[in-house]
């Protein structure tokens, strides 16, 4: 079997990616499809490449467009964005102008300018529509373009033949037509202006990995090379400040690395002779010659890159509510429209009937129905930055108001991402002199010490990789680590462990002297301030609450049992965390560290904050712009009251076409509802719908 992935433009709704997976699941040799209308991805599982050209051409045919790579998407969707922009400009003041020349100015020029300017207007600001709604009816695929087409094109040739004076009537309803055009476009570019900052996975995890590395070659020359042809055997060169570009074993040296990219913890781990490490790693402190295992296309890098892609390519359970009931609803009023007009044939004349047809399909326009949920979605997103909570994806405000499941990365989300002093037994003297001697490190546990204060030290201090700094002042030797490296140099610590036994907990600095032990240091991973209201006020909404970490199973017990948490896993790797996330539905996962991307993509509804790293950003649904876990109340009492904004301009837009159509129709004794009317009944019920979003500004 083969996999294609491709990145498709020109899909405007759900319907268009489920168009396109019906089409391609028919072709002969093709296993399985997933398209993506959010990501403008397919996942394509074939039984030989030879397919790849049948896919490329049936997506083709149905009107969409192949783009090659991510950057040629990111252009794709910015031109089209202004494209949008522009024609709903022009459209609204081609509406505006043919209105006035409707109502003020009755000639025959009034009724050439009239019929000129919305020719243009129609066929040239909606040529999507039109364009779409062709290749639709060819593939059997009805959706908002085929309606928004008919109903336009009813009103203009009605007015045409109006014109022509075939019909004997005094109105034309060219404006009809054109603010057609007008709202519906409008629609589209509040939905584009709200999805446009989506998140685009690829590309960054394509600025994650190394670009070059060096390889010690048989001769012991260094040569570097480009990492994409890094392959097993090949013995890599790494030091302070690089990255590992391949999985693989040390041969020599010792190091310790930021495997954050895997565990999503801050602390070093340390790396010596015959230990694995990962692609991904940062050296902080040492060296390493490294003997690759595997390709570095391989990698255990490559592999969370593809699981971001998949994960991102899932489908949710919870579909839009308005695309999927569209699906049915075009297709039913277009056969209600036909039974209206041979009705009216029959029972009137021709001119009657096509009135009448007519202004079904004209005042049953989805405006209000795609206007219900792009407009609430914009104008929550804007009351949702000035509470400082970037949205990046507005759709998600819908799922979070449903979630029923709430998972939590440990450091970085609930904890502070840097330790702090939680205790000590030394004297000022001594702690002052530990905390000049820990400004020699790098190290995380020496920054909680020192905090980047610098210090004019006189002796001299060596870091011993992975145990911690020996200095030397005077004659005075001077010992600061764990408790391993003071036994190593012959050093006794009952005493202090005394001490250090009643907070089993924490992070140990032992400090000595001389061959003396003077006491240490306890350090603590704090809870970041409103972690537990965060929880309680979860567990009041009846959700279920879990820790996700990468960390010690007693770092991460210890925080779940402060906290209350319901569950915790612990030493959890990235693929790990998002096999846990995709055994529920209805999940809300917080995190901010790249071995977060996964899970975050998996979840209904992610959360990151602004400090995080990149991909926990370009990945989260929301982006909390402050380190303030009350952020997320917010967005929950938002996401709730836009979900019923929504529900509310859904039911309106229903009950409008319930109410209206019949009258539309003709079957409303004493009621004749013109094309024209019609047309500001829709522009009625567009409007309702928009006032109605905008009281989300006032949360």
């Amino acid at each position: 079997m083969e996999e294609l992935r491709i990145k498709i433009g020109k899909m405007t709704c759900v319907n268009c990616s489920n168009a396109i997976e019906r089409a391609c699941k028919k072709i002969d040799g093709v296993k399985d499809v997933s398209v993506s209308y959010v990501n403008s991805s397919g996942v394509f599982l074939l039984e030989d490449q030879e397919k790849r050209k049948d896919i490329i051409a049936k997506i083709k045919n149905l009107g969409f467009e192949i783009l090659e790579d991510e950057q040629s998407l990111n252009a794709y969707k910015a031109k089209k964005h202004l494209e949008l922009r522009k024609n709903l400009l022009l459209s609204i003041v081609l509406s505006v102008i043919i209105m006035y020349f409707e109502m003020f100015v009755k000639s025959s020029f009034s009724q050439n300018i009239q019929m000129a300017l919305s020719f243009f207007g129609i066929f040239y600001c909606g040529r999507d529509f039109f364009s779409h709604a062709f290749l639709g009816l060819k593939s059997k695929n009805l959706d908002m373009n085929t309606l928004v087409a008919l109903g336009t094109l009813s009103a203009f040739v009605y007015s045409f033949l109006v014109y022509l004076q075939i019909f004997k009537e005094e109105d034309l309803y060219f404006s009809g037509a054109m603010m057609i055009i007008s709202f519906v476009l409008l629609g589209k570019y509040l939905e584009s202006k709200a999805k446009f900052k989506a998140q685009d996975y690829q590309r960054i995890l394509e600025n994650i990995d190394t670009k070059k590395t060096k390889i010690l070659l048989e001769d012991e020359s260094i040569k570097e090379i480009s990492s994409s042809f890094v392959k097993s055997g090949d013995v890599l060169l790494v030091k302070e400040g690089e990255s590992i570009v391949a999985d693989g074993v040390v041969l020599l040296g010792s190091a310790e690395l930021d495997m954050s990219f895997l565990n999503g913890e801050f602390l070093p781990v340390l790396k010596k002779e015959g230990d694995e490490v990962q692609a991904g790693g940062v050296v902080l402190n040492g060296a390493l010659r490294i003997k690759a295992n595997k390709k570095a296309i391989d990698s255990t890098l490559e592999q969370i890159k593809n699981i971001v892609f998949e994960a991102g390519n899932i489908k949710s359970p919870l579909a839009n509510l308005a695309d999927q009931i569209s699906k049915y609803f075009v297709g039913g009023i277009i056969f209600f429209a036909f039974l209206v007009f041979i009705f009216w044939v029959v029972k009137a004349d021709l001119n009657t009937a096509f009135l009448h047809a007519c202004a079904v399909l004209l005042i049953s326009c989805p405006c209000a129905l795609g206007l219900a949920t792009p407009v609430a979605l914009v104008v929550a997103s804007a009351n949702a930055a000035k509470n400082f909570i970037l949205i990046k994806n507005p759709a998600a405000l819908e799922k979070l108001a449903l979630v029923k499941y709430a998972f939590f990365d440990k450091t970085g989300t609930l904890t502070k991402e840097n330790l702090s002093i939680f205790k000590h037994n030394l004297s000022k003297d001594d702690f002052d002199k530990l905390c000049q001697i820990e400004s020699l490190s790098s190290h995380p546990i020496a920054k909680a010490l020192h905090k980047d204060q610098i210090f004019d030290l006189k002796g001299e201090g060596r870091v011993i990789v992975g145990s911690g700094i020996k200095y030397k002042e005077d004659s005075d030797i001077y010992l600061a680590g764990s408790a391993q490296f003071l036994y190593e140099n012959e050093i006794d610590t009952k005493e202090s462990d005394i001490f250090f036994d009643t907070f089993k907990e924490y992070i140990r600095v032992y400090f000595a002297k001389n061959k003396k032990c003077l006491g240490g240091v306890l350090l603590s991973n704090a809870l970041k301030e409103g972690a537990k209201e965060l929880v309680l006020n979860l567990k009041g909404q009846n959700l279920k609450t879990f820790i996700l970490s990468g960390d010690h199973v007693k770092n991460v017990e210890k925080i779940a049992k402060e906290l209350q948490i319901d569950e915790f896993y612990a030493q959890l790797k990235s693929e790990e965390k998002l096999h846990i996330i995709q055994k529920f539905e209805k999940t809300l996962f917080v995190g901010d560290g790249i071995n977060d991307a996964a899970a975050l993509s998996a979840a209904s509804v992610s959360m990151s904050f602004s400090k995080a790293n990149e991909l926990a950003k370009k990945t989260g649904d929301f982006i909390l712009i402050k380190d303030d876990l009350s952020a997320i109340f917010k967005c929950f009492k938002l996401a709730k009251k836009t979900r019923s904004i929504i529900k509310l301009n859904l039911f309106w837009a229903f009950i409008y076409n319930v109410l209206c159509i019949p009258v539309a129709a003709g079957f409303i004794p004493f009621i004749t509802l013109s094309p024209h009317i019609a047309a500001l009944a829709m522009c009625f019920s567009s409007v309702t719908v928009v006032l109605n979003s905008l009281r989300l500004k006032r949360i």
